[in-house]
């Protein structure tokens, strides 16, 4: 339901979550991206502004080196090897972190963060480690693209706008599928309840193939029953109906 209502909702702005939002060929998609975050461990209300911070720092690819090579950093998170692997000492946990994984030395390490997963669960050992401290409240202090929540000076405006917006439909997509099941579970049960009366004149008359009885009498019930779209659910309704009226009128 989450990746339906999300898809719909960054079409209607402009954005498909079914398509990178940067159109880089062989990146990944806000959904994948949240997918990713979800499955190595981000909290749930970490899991927005991590959308953001990758299609920030890589546009979603996941083998994107950093300019200078010297100094790279890799991946959907760009983990930066300078503090994360060449730093010596107690002020570098992760060093010994990458090790515990089988990690060896630096060339390793920068083919072992190519792979998402294992950059995404990089990340959240950074993110982990950086949020216990006093000058970090969010953890995402940690990258230079999170700066606040505000753009920062070295970003296009763009880019920024595009990852923010993506952001913010994630966001809003969670609250469609809440409000969606809190609808479903709440809504005026169907009445299935069955008058017996005119069974045997029913049976005599209608073919097999019409189904029985009873289940003629809960379809009538249902339609009855049904009731009128939520406010929300109508809105979208109405998004996907200009959405599609509009494809029409271009075609």
């Amino acid at each position: 339901m989450l990746p339906m209502l999300l898809n719909l909702a960054l079409l209607v702005l402009g954005v498909s979550v079914a398509d990178n939002p940067y159109n880089v060929e062989g990146a990944l998609t806000p959904i994948e991206i949240a997918d990713i975050a979800k499955e190595v461990g981000f909290p749930e209300e970490a899991i927005p502004e991590a959308v953001r911070i990758v299609l920030l720092e890589s546009k979603g690819k996941s083998d994107k080196l950093q300019d200078n090579a010297d100094d790279p950093a890799i991946g959907l998170f760009q983990v930066d090897l300078k503090p994360h692997w060449d730093l010596n000492g107690s002020k570098n946990p992760m060093r010994k972190w990458f090790k515990k994984r089988g990690v060896e030395n630096r060339k390793d390490a920068v083919e072992w963060l190519k792979d998402p997963m294992n950059n995404a669960e990089a990340a959240l050992q950074i993110w982990t480690d950086r949020k216990k401290r006093e000058d970090s409240p969010t953890g995402w202090e940690a990258w230079s693209a999170y700066n606040g929540g505000s753009k920062p000076t070295n970003r296009e405006q763009d880019d920024w706008d595009l990852a923010t917006k993506a952001m913010e439909l994630y966001i809003d997509s969670l609250e469609d599928g809440k409000d969606v099941v809190k609808e479903t579970t709440e809504s005026t049960p169907i009445n299935t309840n069955v008058q017996l009366e005119g069974k045997e004149e029913f049976e005599s008359q209608v073919p097999q193939q019409a189904g029985s009885f009873e289940g003629n009498q809960i379809k009538t019930n249902i339609t009855r029953d049904m009731q009128p779209m939520s406010p929300r659910k109508q809105k979208i309704n109405n998004n996907f109906v200009k959405l599609f009226q509009s494809m029409v009128r271009a075609e």
